[in-house]
């Protein structure tokens, strides 16, 4: 079995990458194997106009498979990110009670602007890093410095591919997961 040097993980990722689709796969894996994954995907239109400006931005829960919207609509020509600051704190305390209730592994869909500010999902990451709970976190490069001051060196890196997050995976929960 592989040696972990953290119970969390970082995959760095670039602009519009397709790193949901690899959650995707890696938390299908993950379930299928038995392990109680919580934590959410992100489902979004973000720059299907051509613009860089946020999308209509969704979550969807890997505990019930509900869907969260986390945007907050700003008006047809508003090019701003419309993240709903009350929507994703409320999304951060349905993850803390799936913690509560016994996940094996978390997976956040993104520390992003939110969670560079100090809020957004950052508290739950460091509550499940406390109690011991394998996270894994995308990183977007724009946010790369700030993830690094938050985790203090205690994440590793990972590239965005399927195999080696679920090696990864493997590592952090201690069991044998299928791939």
């Amino acid at each position: 079995m592989t040696e972990i040097s953290s119970a969390i993980a970082e995959i760095r990722f670039k602009g519009r990458a397709p790193i949901d689709a690899l959650l995707a796969v890696v938390v299908a894996r993950l379930r299928q194997d038995g392990v109680r994954v919580a934590g959410f995907l992100q489902e979004d239109d973000s720059g299907i106009d051509g613009t860089d400006a946020c999308g209509s931005m969704r979550l969807r829960d890997l505990d019930n498979g509900a869907v969260h919207g986390i945007s907050q609509d700003l008006g047809r020509f508003s090019t701003g990110c419309r993240l709903d600051s009350a929507a994703l704190t409320e999304a951060a305390g349905l993850l803390e009670a799936a913690i509560d209730a016994g996940a094996e592994l978390v997976v956040v869909n993104r520390f992003g602007k939110a969670e560079v500010d100090g809020g957004g999902l950052r508290p739950v990451i460091a509550r499940a890093m406390a109690a011991g709970i394998p996270v894994l976190v995308p990183v977007r490069e724009d946010y790369a410095q700030a993830w690094a001051e938050f985790h203090g060196d205690m994440a590793e890196s990972l590239p965005a591919d399927a195999d080696t997050v679920l090696d990864w995976c493997r590592a952090a929960l201690g069991r044998t997961i299928t791939v």
